[in-house]
């Protein structure tokens, strides 16, 4: 059986009625859909502010080890943080396995993180960054997205939003192009288009995410599922490859 490493998962209460809030519901509907382990952050870091979510997250995931930390993080110039970097290590040291951004919800262009440093440290400690756009399709701001690829070469950064439809042709441009570009097969649901991505990475920097709790998690697990790949390329895309990024040592799939 075929187990998911989830890239993309939301925890907390939402502004908009979500169909879990804790975390007991949020394991239960990874059981259902044979989810073994979640990458998770909390809705206020999202929707409020990154600091009170980034804490109220450990209460909520406690010592679960299949819920795995992300933290959302602003510029390091915004007046969040009283010295940004002592901050960024203290996640890591707390056990943060990827930190996130939320560029359109916060309204701060993706440049901005860019040019003011954000990420510097995040690609000393080749910790991945996931950057997540809000829910509309084909959010992406590509031109930004190129620019912290140049600049950060040793930054693994995930592609992750609501829905890539056009777009899709982007995606395949930038795996080609970049080797830290990752892709959240989650958002995506064109005809074949995971065979397509597949031949040209190998499976190689494809991830899943559910979206949860904003998408039926079963959309993002079945392309995966159906897809016309063979067992090992699915398993890569559905655990091994976010399990390699994340530092996950027990194998999940067989």
């Amino acid at each position: 059986m075929i187990k998911f490493l989830d890239f993309n998962a939301g925890l907390g209460v939402f502004s908009r009625p979500t169909c879990y809030t804790r975390a007991s519901q949020l394991i239960s509907l990874m059981d259902e859909f044979h989810v073994e382990k979640a990458l998770v952050y909390q809705s206020l870091s999202r929707e409020v502010g990154p600091v009170e979510g980034n804490d109220l997250l450990w209460q909520q995931i406690g010592r679960n080890k299949r819920l795995l930390a992300s933290w959302v993080l602003l510029p390091g110039q915004s007046g969040e943080y009283r010295n940004f970097e002592s901050y960024v290590r203290e996640g890591i040291e707390k056990g943060v396995r990827a930190f996130r951004v939320f560029p359109s919800i916060f309204k701060i262009p993706l440049s901005e993180y860019v040019e003011s440093g954000t990420f510097i440290l995040l690609e000393k400690f080749s910790l991945p960054l996931v950057v997540t756009e809000g829910n509309s399709v084909d959010a992406g701001d590509w031109t930004s997205l190129r620019l912290l690829l140049k600049r950060h070469q040793k930054l693994p950064v995930v592609f992750s939003e609501f829905r890539t439809r056009y777009h899709i042709r982007l995606v395949r441009q930038f795996l080609l192009e970049f080797d830290n570009f990752y892709f959240d097969l989650g958002s995506c649901w064109n005809y074949a288009a995971v065979e397509e991505l597949v031949a040209v990475t190998g499976g190689e920097r494809l991830v899943t995410g559910s979206n949860l709790p904003f998408s039926d998690p079963g959309q993002s697990f079945g392309m995966v599922l159906a897809a016309r790949v063979s067992q090992s390329i699915r398993k890569k895309i559905a655990w091994k490859n976010a399990a390699r990024l994340l530092k996950v040592e027990k194998s999940g799939p067989a």
